[in-house]
């Protein structure tokens, strides 16, 4: 058979065990990304051998960018404006908590176990600390549409894991170039940060008001790929005038998600009557310049993305070096105790909520991706990080896994009227907030 036929082959059955393994995640509440992690290991260089790290070498870095941004843009569109506006500065606390927290005892642990492996020094050692500080966007946003949890959790957990990407992108980066330049600045360093964040929300947000002008007034239909094209588009500005682009397309979703409330909020501001003021806060002057079409094509795409990049950390691990992985063990475990002490920031919420919370602890693409990068850069002992990072990643998305699917199976039955009604399982379980959200459900 040729090599063309090959590849086709194997992506073709690699998408059947992606929808089965998810089929079977509904089903039996096994998730899903476990049996894709397996299936990388099944064809990677420890087992088949049919396909080896070095052959992805040069797709890595561009798949990686790919799937973040893409999550990122299709996780938003999971989360409402009201929701948005009244969890951002909770879930902001949360993120620095827990990636602070996190972020400092990997690098003590890497510090630690450096001096027995050859020597790290304590800003390499903080490097690999960055990088796994964070929850993973690629398995939250996936796992919590799985989970019958209410939109006020949904957008904590689902705004932490954006916020936490980007924190191990950013600071990862910055001790990348101190790696490379031999200087720390402090005010430089929160200079960067801020100047990211802010580039970013800012290109999100006029280019999705510029979007939803153009599919208004200029194009007056709805095209899936330019959409995506402008997506990508979006992320090369940010990147281009030095911010995130993957938070620029995280807040460009939002707007596409809320453009009906955004738009008929517009209307009702250039209105003079005192009733159509009254109809525009509640979002009914304004179009939406997404279909629910539109969005399952989205989803689908962000299957996937999902599919492939599980099936890639799966090929990725290395069991030939026992050291690496005994330190990736050591921090997965370590990681799971850590994200308890989310339990502190979370005492008004319900004990499945908390629990929940707590169980959502998983690393993923944005620590492969930074990884990818200080190989790229030519970081002193990189290979070895990275080694350890995909063990990391693969034994926290089992460990999370695990406690996920223990919580999912003590929820309550799915009723399949409110399934038929609401046409999303979050909808029909408000008690999963926290009490004050359960005393206005």
């Amino acid at each position: 058979m040729e090599a063309v036929s090959l590849i086709l082959l194997a992506f073709s059955l690699i998408l059947f065990f992606g929808f089965f393994a998810e089929w079977f995640f509904r089903k039996f509440s096994v998730p899903d990304v476990l049996f894709l992690i397996a299936l990388g290991f099944i064809i990677g260089p420890f087992a088949l051998k049919i396909i080896s790290p070095s052959d992805l070498v040069s797709l890595a870095p561009v798949f990686t960018t790919f799937t973040l941004v893409f999550l990122l843009f299709d996780g938003a569109f999971n989360i409402s404006l009201p929701s948005l506006i009244r969890e951002f500065s909770e879930s902001f606390i949360m993120t620095i908590f827990n990636f602070v927290i996190s972020s400092l005892i990997v690098a003590a642990i890497l510090w630690g176990f450096g001096f027995w492996v050859g020597g790290f020094s304590f800003v390499l050692s903080l490097l690999g600390g960055f990088m796994l500080g964070g929850v993973s966007s690629s398995f939250v946003i996936p796992i919590l549409k799985q989970v019958k949890i209410s939109e006020r959790l949904y957008s904590l957990l689902a705004l932490e894991s954006a916020l936490t990407d980007v924190f191990c992108i950013v600071f990862s980066l910055t001790v990348i170039e101190i790696l490379k330049l031999g200087g720390f600045g402090i005010q430089n360093i929160l200079t960067q940060l801020v100047s990211l964040f802010a580039v970013a929300i800012l290109v999100g947000l006029i280019g999705g008001v510029l979007w939803i002008f153009l599919i208004l007034r200029v194009f007056k239909e709805h095209n899936y790929m330019i959409a995506i094209a402008y997506l990508f588009l979006i992320y090369v500005v940010a990147e281009f005038l030095r911010g995130n682009g993957a938070i620029a397309a995280l807040f460009f979703g939002l707007i596409l998600k809320n453009s009906k409330q955004l738009s008929s909020i517009i209307k009702g501001i250039l209105s003079k009557e005192a009733k159509e003021k009254k109809k525009a806060l509640k979002g009914e002057l304004g179009v939406s310049v997404t279909t629910p079409s539109e969005e399952f094509f989205y989803h689908q795409v962000s299957f996937l993305l999902k599919t492939f990049f599980f099936v890639y950390i799966g090929i990725m691990i290395d069991i030939s070096d026992w050291k690496a992985i005994l330190i990736g063990v050591v921090l997965s475990i370590v990681l799971m105790f850590t994200r308890g002490a989310s339990s502190l920031l979370t005492k008004k919420m319900l004990p499945e909520s908390r629990l929940l919370v707590n169980a959502i602890f998983a690393r993923g693409l944005a620590a492969a991706a930074i990884a990818q990068l200080a190989i790229n850069a030519g970081v002193q002992h990189a290979h070895f990080i990275s080694k350890i990072v995909f063990v990391t990643i693969t034994g926290t998305i089992v460990l999370s896994s695990i406690k996920v699917f223990l919580i999912k199976r003590r929820m309550p039955p799915v009723d399949e009227k409110a399934v038929k009604k609401n046409h999303h399982p979050r909808h029909r379980y408000k008690h999963m907030g926290t009490h004050k959200h359960k005393a206005k459900a």
